[in-house]
């Protein structure tokens, strides 16, 4: 009797592992165990193959195992590793890329997760303005730390209350952030009229992927802005997920609001633990000063070479004529497909997203907040994604969860799950 190395590797897990992975967001229910990552493909332990839309939480924009990202950090790698002292070329080289690319880069401090960059982010905001509060909105998600981890997927009797992510957060750090509604400009006025002065930062997904795909307008982005500037706020655009996924300058290049401050991590490296807080230049100096007035951002592994290097070749990677236009072209397929598969089978469903951003919101009616998203069949949307996950295809295992495509995508790789879909579905409704 042959031997299932997923199941092998998993039990090794629990004993060493807590629960038996590193984090409760990456378990897809059986065991399942990968040891090999190339284009659009995963494969396991049992040599079985799963198409992947899941991406590395979407870090993958091209695809796995890319051959010129691979190759740029072998190179560098060969000459150097990590220093800690002074500065490095390639550092020199990344933060000037981004510069030129990011409308509101005027300097660019490196750490290495989305997490870390809006934690230093919120600091640097708390500092310039020497106010306490921060305004965030109902179902993002910027982070594990203790001044946001609160209020994502909220149960509905929680909407209008304190709703932490984790147990041990400390209160007295999240008691400063204030939960407002998506998509709602007069919200924010009137708190920020009813207090003046008394908040540092507003932190806002342009996209708010963590809900799935809801779309911030551009009235709302551009009151936003006009608020900011007229109650001395900093204005924090979380790119981390819309940050070279949708276009090298972020969303911000393509809404044409320009944030004062953003933090990009994930499709920035191609895989590689990345951060980075992008802005103006007079908050900014602030993280290069030491002693009084300054704002220490330190970190061991902040710009290591092999992480600037993969975001160097991530830049000429996406800057290849025809990328963008090639994604956005996919995931339009995809969503209109899948439109025609609920119309023929006659379910409550919609399809969502932006450019290679997917996902299958099982309730009909407009979405511009999260409350809104309460209608969503999360039996059936669960239901479906857990069957699509046996059928070796690599979806979040979570309602309302975001979907990814990467270049590697083709129109037949994307056929075959879009029939998957389509079968399960019809299966489901009966």
């Amino acid at each position: 009797m042959s031997v299932d190395l997923n199941v092998a590797l998993s039990e090794r897990a629990r004993q060493v592992l807590p629960g038996g992975h590193l984090s409760p967001s990456r378990k897809l229910g059986q065991p399942y165990a990968f040891v090999r990552a190339e284009g659009a493909y995963l494969y396991d332990a049992n040599g079985q193959r799963y198409t992947d839309y899941h991406c590395g939480f979407g870090a993958h924009v091209l695809g796995h195992g890319i051959a010129s990202i691979r190759d740029r950090v072998f190179e560098v790698s060969q000459r150097i590793d990590l220093i800690g002292a002074g500065i490095i070329d390639l550092e020199v080289e990344a933060a000037e890329a981004l510069v030129r690319l990011i409308p509101c880069a005027e300097q660019v401090a490196f750490c290495n997760s989305g997490s870390e960059a809006t934690y230093h982010a919120l600091r640097l905001a708390r500092a310039v303005t020497g106010a306490q509060r921060i305004i965030k909105f109902q179902g993002g998600y910027h982070g594990w730390h203790d001044y946001v981890a609160m209020n994502g997927q909220s149960a509905a009797e929680k909407l209008d209350g304190y709703d932490p992510m984790s147990d041990g957060i400390l209160f007295d750090a999240a008691r400063h952030t204030v939960i407002l509604p998506y998509n709602d400009a007069d919200a924010v006025e009137h708190y920020l009229k009813a207090n003046p002065g008394q908040v540092a930062a507003i932190i806002v997904e342009p996209i708010a992927h963590n809900m799935g795909a809801v779309t911030a307008t551009r009235e709302f982005l551009q009151t936003l802005r006009l608020l900011s500037s007229e109650h001395g706020v900093i204005l924090i655009f979380d790119e981390v997920i819309t940050g070279f996924r949708h276009a090298l300058g972020g969303y911000q290049a393509l809404i044409g609001v320009t944030p004062d401050l953003a933090t990009f991590g994930k499709a920035a490296s191609s895989g590689y633990p990345v951060g980075f807080v992008a802005g103006r230049r007079d908050l900014l100096e602030r993280v290069g000063r030491s002693g009084e007035r300054g704002v220490f951002m330190g970190g061991t592994f902040n710009g290591t070479p092999s992480t600037l290097a993969a975001v160097l070749a991530t830049i000429d990677a996406l800057s290849q004529q025809g990328v963008y236009e090639r994604l956005f072209a996919l995931g339009d397929y995809l969503r209109s497909q899948l439109d025609g598969i609920i119309e023929r089978l006659g379910i409550e469903a919609q399809s969502a997203g932006f450019g290679s951003v997917w996902l299958l919101y099982f309730f009909s009616g407009p979405y511009r907040q999260y409350r809104d998203l309460l209608a969503n069949d999360d039996e059936l949307d669960l239901a479906l994604r857990r069957r699509l996950i046996e059928q070796r295809q690599i979806f979040q295992p979570l309602q309302l969860k975001r979907l990814y495509l990467s270049a590697s995508h083709t129109r037949e790789i994307v056929d075959d799950t879009l029939g998957l879909i389509e079968d399960n579905l019809r299966s489901l409704r009966r």
